[in-house]
């Protein structure tokens, strides 16, 4: 972890590096080496930044305590009395008296408490309409993704972060915080998380959770349990598998295709040979214009290829340039599709 002051003794708390770093840039001693190593750090993670802010605000209600006599004090002996190795090691010593003036008698539990006051999530409710996309920075770092018509509500809670997905779809960044687990709960059905990233899909009785990074758990309650069986059925996922629930079938669990599976967040949806009635009702989730398949028998047809979803246009001209299907109707509301014109009398004969 990077250091003020160039000096490591392994590992330290957050909390304590971002007071340490602060008390370092307010010393005027900071370098534009040591400043270019705060921004790497206050980058690398969002609970680093969190922690930074902390100290700022405290810094700030005790009303800028650097211009009092003995701080001065303090820093002019700093400045003169070591040369520059010995300066280094002083910054730290001035860098803990700095923030002990700041936080007072409670030291570095004030950081904490108030970083434990940030992670919390407020009551909120947040939605998308039909074609909208929207990405939500939440108060303890982690960033989510709510694709088309979605709704999800935040709530507070002492110990978890907690999130219900009413319905639609979301991919979730999830700052790192051991002590409080990010819960999302979707269809009856909680999943778990520390720091990770995975997307939860609800629709028509239909869950789904693809986990791009780290681990989560599933959990649901078992309906009927037997005397001595367990209450809840849980299962624990491991990057770059998937796990569909429909209605109350059993879960499954297998290998998925994350650059497919969450290229919606890039604004794209991705198909491999998946079947046209499949990927029509996909897109029909972005759009109220309508896409009917006028012969049955389209809908196996197998479709490849990266499409935008607010382009239906777009998407019917690639179905009619490789001969999968050819629109018949084309207004503001629908689209009617029907089987390709035969290329030829052999063909239209069946030959």
């Amino acid at each position: 972890m990077s250091r003020p002051g160039e000096i490591d003794e392994g590992p330290e708390p957050v909390e304590r590096t971002a007071a340490r770093w602060f008390a370092r840039r307010r010393s005027g001693e900071i370098t534009e080496a040591e400043t270019a190593q705060l921004r790497l750090w206050l980058d690398e993670n969002p609970e680093n930044r969190l922690a930074y802010d902390v100290v700022a605000r405290a810094w700030a209600r005790a009303g800028l305590m650097r211009t009092t006599p003995e701080v001065l004090q303090l820093r002019a002996r700093h400045r003169g009395a070591f040369p520059r190795t010995r300066r280094l090691l002083a910054s730290r010593a001035l860098a803990a008296s700095l923030v002990a003036g700041v936080l007072g008698v409670g030291g570095y539990a004030g950081v904490t408490a108030g970083m434990a006051q940030l992670r919390k999530l407020p009551d909120a409710t947040y939605r998308t309409a039909i074609g909208e996309q929207r990405t939500l920075k939440l108060a303890d770092g982690s960033q989510v993704t709510l694709n088309t018509d979605t709704v999800l509500r935040t709530r507070r809670s002492g110990d978890r972060r907690l999130l219900y997905l009413d319905r639609g779809q979301a991919f979730f960044k999830v700052a790192h915080d051991k002590a409080h687990p990010f819960v999302v709960t979707a269809a009856g059905r909680t999943v778990t998380a520390l720091g990770t990233a995975f997307e939860v899909r609800v629709e028509q009785g239909r869950f789904q959770v693809v986990l791009a990074e780290g681990r989560v758990k599933v959990e649901a309650p078992v309906a009927a349990a037997s005397a001595g069986a367990p209450k809840v059925q849980a299962t624990e996922l491991v990057a770059g598998s998937q796990l569909v629930a429909d209605s109350d079938r059993e879960w499954r669990v297998a290998k998925a295709d994350i650059p497919d599976q969450t290229a919606w967040v890039t604004g794209w949806l991705s198909f491999d040979g998946e079947p046209l009635g499949a990927v029509v009702r996909e897109l029909g989730r972005y759009s109220s214009r309508r896409i009917v398949l006028a012969d049955p028998k389209l809908a196996g047809a197998p479709v490849s290829g990266r499409f935008k979803p607010e382009n239906i246009d777009a998407f019917v001209r690639a179905l009619e340039t490789y001969n999968i299907a050819r629109v018949v109707v084309n207004t503001p509301s629908e689209i009617r599709l029907a089987a390709p014109e035969p290329k030829n009398a052999t063909e239209a004969m069946g030959g």
